[in-house]
């Protein structure tokens, strides 16, 4: 499920972004406006990610399908 990221309801400079030093969070500046990023996926995540990504792989080997990894 694909959700929409959280905003700032304000604008801010770049200035205001290099002084933003909170490792815990990530943000973009879109035209001035903040967006919290998506966190980095946890190791468990991408094990698994990349255990079922191989499986399709073997399954479809034959067929006329193609897997692909998105980031």
């Amino acid at each position: 499920m694909e959700t929409s990221p959280r905003k700032l309801n304000m604008l801010f400079s770049y200035k205001d972004y290099l002084s933003w030093n909170n490792s815990n969070e990530r943000w973009e500046l879109i035209d001035g406006v903040a967006y919290d990023m998506s966190p980095a996926p946890t190791r468990k995540h991408q094990d698994i990610s990349r255990n079922l990504f191989k499986e399709l792989v073997i399954y479809l080997e034959d067929k006329e399908c193609t897997v692909y990894a998105a980031p």
